[in-house]
């Protein structure tokens, strides 16, 4: 029976045995990564309410606790692909370890891994796009079917994060980042391979190693602090705009009947950014190898001992990391926009993703490796193995499709509509719950009845094929 409704409602909110290379912790990260997207997307849609810079309202939404935080919750995409690299790695490497896996087998098996990564991306994809059909999407301006073709085609192939923003199906927008692990889990499933083939003449965490420094200063050359003002444009400019094709902009005002307090530029100061460093495989392929060096730290066997002044630099880093993740609210970011700052602007911008990804994986990694270890730490391991993380955890990937275009409509024409005129730092924290409810209850609906169906579908489909050879 392909549906079990109980059983799939109850898998939800339980875990099953910690086998099959799946952490408790991990919930807990994937959760608040998924929290961090949404207000980080509630603050983006929130301040197209304010007048423009330098409209004193705007002067008073730069000294806010939610800009201020918004670079962290930014962020959150990072947990995520650290995540990916993570489980990616941990999961082929013991496989590999446990069943001899020549040439001649992983070419055959490759191109079978790879489709089902894009079978399990797909059912989500269907619930977006008809999300997005039910509450309306405009056509890019005299386009053709072909065109529209091609811009559906850039999503569900995996493509969506090499073609120009404009030409995006808005409501879809969050959806890039698919396009990019999907891209990632072609590329890095080969690399792991050939590092694995010829481990022993050099390790496979020194391999990864250099492709982490590697994404770094690809980074330094790619970043240019004249061409990609970053830091102007994000305290002088709302982001909304900068983010979404403009005919959607003009789509939005006619729809929900409302007028924006600021002029749309027919010049998008931040799009050299977005397609350069924002957006492309080889400006974020950093946090998945970040991912994908923790798994390998430890499956190579974390419980050597070591020296017991590990302790005290396991609590030195974590203050490091809190201070790092603290820094937004403290510094004042307007001294570094200054040309004579630009090496110091680079070499941040450049690596910030990197080392927010390494602290990610080092709070995991205390939380993930034996109790014996120096740098183990239970109240870590307990906290991000909380129960509450679960239900968020397991539909994180449903939600983060959704929840964009739910906002669109709650906010804009909806039961949020009256927070347009609160400080936005209160109307994020109002929204938050109401919009993850609602994205939550659709994802679990889609869950039980379409994705796990379809998983069962596939599953007796493979079965009954393997038993005919």
């Amino acid at each position: 029976m392909w549906w079990q409704f109980r059983q799939d409602f109850i898998s939800l909110v339980t875990r099953t045995h910690d086998t099959n290379n799946y952490f408790y912790p991990v919930d807990g990260l994937r959760a608040i990564a998924n929290l961090l997207i949404i207000l980080c997307h509630l603050v983006t849609i929130f301040n197209t309410f304010i007048p423009s810079y330098p409209n004193n309202e705007w002067k008073e939404f730069l000294q806010s606790i939610a800009f201020k935080l918004s670079p962290l919750m930014a962020y959150g995409l990072e947990i995520f692909f650290m995540l990916s690299g993570f489980l990616l790695t941990y999961k082929l490497i013991n496989q590999w370890k446990k069943n001899h896996m020549n040439v001649r087998l992983f070419l055959k098996s490759y191109p079978i891994f790879i489709f089902k990564r894009a079978l399990r991306f797909w059912p989500g994809m269907l619930l977006s796009t008809l999300v997005m059909l039910i509450l309306g999407e405009p056509k890019y301006p005299n386009s053709t079917y072909s065109f529209e073709s091609f811009r559906y085609l850039s999503v569900w192939l995996f493509f969506q994060n090499c073609i120009d923003i404009e030409y995006w199906l808005a409501s879809l927008a969050p959806l890039w980042s698919i396009s990019l692990d999907m891209q990632v889990h072609i590329i890095l499933t080969l690399l792991l391979y050939l590092f694995y083939r010829y481990r022993k003449s050099i390790s496979i965490y020194y391999s990864l190693g250099i492709l982490f420094l590697l994404s770094i200063i690809l980074s330094i050359i790619i970043f240019n602090p004249i061409t990609m003002p970053i830091i102007e444009v994000t305290r002088q400019y709302h982001s909304l705009p900068l983010l979404l094709p403009k005919h959607y902009f003009i789509w939005l005002e006619t729809k929900y009947n409302i007028t924006f307090p600021f002029q749309i530029s027919k010049i998008n100061p931040m799009k050299i950014f977005l397609h350069n460093m924002y957006l492309p495989f080889e400006a974020r392929f950093g946090s998945f190898i970040t991912g994908a060096l923790l798994a390998i730290k430890l499956i190579e066997n974390p419980s050597l001992q070591t020296n017991q002044n590990d302790k005290y630099k396991k609590y030195f880093i974590l203050i490091l990391i809190f201070l790092y993740i603290l820094s937004p609210i403290v510094i004042n970011i307007d001294r570094f926009a200054s040309s004579q700052f630009n090496l110091i602007l680079t070499l941040s911008i450049a690596c910030s993703r990197q080392i927010f990804a390494l602290s990610q994986a080092f709070i995991l990694f205390t939380a993930l490796c034996p109790s014996t270890h120096p740098y183990h730490s239970p109240w870590i391991k307990h906290f991000l193995s909380l129960s509450i993380w679960i239900p968020i955890s397991k539909l994180s990937y449903l939600v983060y499709l959704i929840h964009w275009r739910i906002s669109f409509e709650l906010i804009f024409h909806g039961p949020l509509n009256f927070l347009q005129t609160y400080s936005i730092t209160y109307a994020i924290l109002i929204s938050l719950p109401i919009v993850l409810f609602l994205s939550q209850i659709i994802s679990c609906l889609w869950y039980v009845i379409i994705e796990k169906p379809f998983n069962r579908f596939l599953d007796n489909y493979k079965s009954y094929k393997s038993h005919l050879i």
